[in-house]
């Protein structure tokens, strides 16, 4: 009876400890195909938007949300921007439209979904990001390559050196408030690669780039 016991003890020690390492080589799988994931879509999103804004002719419309504090935390959330570019096959001009659907302000809502489309005109409307998206930021800018902040500069000092640079429709006089003379676009991506087992993101990853309209900037051919 002694001996039954004792293997019985090994037995249950056996299954638990292999249930144990199975659990735990499933949510590695789990986290390693949410990070895939996340690259996936950001690395194709990027591709694209960079194309379509290094051949863009003239930004037709962009509607984000603007603040007076280039640094408030919803600055420049993305909502829809409309791009003229070179036609493919043929002569001419046609658009590109990039355009955000989800909760508002990117909120986290259960059971929402917050998409990134992208459509040529007369064409299909294409879903480019469709999962694990947390926030999309578009600015306008006049094609300045910015210095970085210096050392000991505040805060609102640097703010005040950018601010003529970025696009505001308050900024008439001062720097950059018609869309006509946007040169460059910066773009922040920011995307959730990691979710606890109760769905909360855990971990996010931070995609920023500058574009330069090649046609609107021949000074950086």
């Amino acid at each position: 009876m002694v001996e039954l016991m004792i293997s019985l003890l090994l037995f249950g020690i056996v299954l638990v400890t292999g249930y144990l390492f199975l659990n735990r080589t499933f949510v590695s799988l789990e986290r390693q195909r949410q990070s895939l994931d996340t690259l996936h879509e950001a690395r194709e999103f990027l591709m694209l938007i960079e194309r379509d804004l290094r051949e863009m002719t003239k930004l037709v419309s962009l509607d984000t949300v603007l603040r007076d504090n280039l640094f408030a935390e919803d600055n420049a959330l993305f909502f829809s921007m409309t791009l003229e570019v070179p036609q493919r096959v043929g002569d001419g001009t046609t658009t590109v439209t990039w355009s955000y659907e989800g909760s508002d302000h990117y909120k986290d809502l259960p059971g929402s979904q917050k998409i990134i489309y992208r459509q040529e005109k007369g064409k299909i409307k294409r879903a480019i990001v469709t999962r694990q998206l947390d926030y999309l930021k578009i600015w306008g800018t006049d094609g300045i390559i910015f210095r970085k902040r210096d050392t000991g500069e505040s805060l609102d000092s640097y703010q005040k050196y950018l601010r003529p640079h970025y696009y505001h429709p308050t900024n008439v006089g001062t720097g950059l408030s018609d869309l006509a003379k946007v040169r460059g676009v910066e773009v922040q991506l920011s995307m959730n690669e990691l979710y606890d087992k109760a769905g909360i993101p855990v971990k996010t990853r931070v995609f920023v780039t500058r574009i330069y309209s090649r046609v609107l900037n021949s000074k950086f051919e």
